[in-house]
C-alpha cells in the first residue's frame, strides 16, 4: 500500500518489510527496480522540477527517508509504518548481496571518496562481488559510462551524485540494464569512507538525526527552511495535492 504526499507515492512498510518483502524477491527474480530515498527536501525538490517529479513518481518504491514525511503522513492520518533511512537500506542490501552473490557497482562521490568507501565495503562484507566503481564527476549526458556501467552487468547499482541528478541518472539509462536494482543514495559513500557520519544513536533514537547533521555541519543551516516550508504547506493542506 502507497501513501500518497505532495503527489510522491511513499511505501508504508517496516525496514524490514522493505527488504525481505519487497526488494529481496524482486532480487531473486532479477526484476529491474529502482527505490527512491525520499525525505522533505526531495520532495519539495519535485515541486519546482515536473520532470524530476515524474522520475519519482515512477519509481517502484519511494521511502519515507527524513522524520518529517513521518510527521507530515500523521498529520494527514495516513500514517506510515516508520522511517525508512537509506543508509540502513544500502546495508541490508550489502549483507544481502554478500549472501546470495550478487554483485554491486558503486557510482559516485569524489574519487577518493569512492575508492575508500569501496575499499571499507569490502573490508565489511569480504565475500561480496564488486562489478565495479567510478566516481561521481561525469556529465548525465555522458552515454558511454552508462554503456560502460551496464556492461559489468551488476545486480544492484548504488548512485550517489545527488538528488536529482542520481535519480534521473537512473531513469535515462536504466533501459541498457537487463536486470538491476537501482537505487540513489546521496552522501552514503561518505559515510562508509570515513569523510562523514552518522548521528549516535541516542540522537538517531529522538529522532533528531537532522539536527546532529546541522551541529557538525553549520552550512546545512539552510535545509531547515526547505523543511520548514514543506510543513507549513502539509499544515495548510496542501499534502493532498499535486
Amino acid at each position: 500500500m502507497k501513501h500518497v504526499i505532495m503527489g510522491i507515492p511513499f511505501t508504508n512498510a517496516t525496514k524490514k518489510e522493505f527488504i525481505e518483502d519487497y526488494l529481496t524477491p524482486r532480487l531473486e527474480t532479477a526484476e529491474q527496480t529502482t527505490v527512491v530515498t525520499a525525505n522533505p527536501e526531495i520532495v519539495m525538490k519535485t515541486r519546482e522540477n515536473n520532470a524530476y517529479k515524474q522520475v519519482v513518481q515512477a519509481a517502484d518504491y519511494v521511502c519515507p527517508d527524513g522524520i518529517g514525511i513521518i510527521y507530515a503522513a500523521k498529520m494527514m492520518k495516513q500514517p506510515l509504518k516508520e522511517r525508512i533511512p537509506g543508509i540502513e537500506v544500502v546495508d541490508a542490501l550489502l549483507h544481502l548481496a554478500e549472501e546470495k552473490g550478487y554483485s554491486c557497482y558503486f557510482l559516485g562521490a569524489e574519487q577518493s571518496v569512492n575508492e575508500r568507501a569501496v575499499a571499507q565495503i569490502k573490508k565489511t562484507f569480504p565475500k561480496l562481488k564488486v562489478a565495479g566503481n567510478h566516481h561521481g564527476f561525469f556529465d548525465i549526458d555522458d552515454r558511454s559510462l552508462a554503456e560502460r556501467v551496464a556492461a559489468t552487468d551488476p545486480d544492484i547499482v548504488f548512485v550517489a551524485v545527488g538528488a536529482p541528478k542520481q535519480e534521473l541518472w537512473i531513469a535515462k539509462y536504466k533501459h541498457l540494464f537487463h536486470k538491476g536494482l537501482f537505487m540513489g543514495v546521496g552522501g552514503s559513500f561518505d559515510v562508509y569512507a570515513g569523510a562523514a557520519k552518522r548521528a549516535p544513536e541516542i540522537w538517531m533514537k529522538l529522532n533528531l538525526e537532522w539536527l546532529y547533521r546541522i551541529v557538525i555541519q553549520p552550512s546545512r543551516v539552510f535545509r531547515i527552511f526547505t523543511s520548514l516550508r514543506f510543513m507549513f504547506l502539509i499544515a495548510i493542506g496542501q499534502g493532498k495535492k499535486d
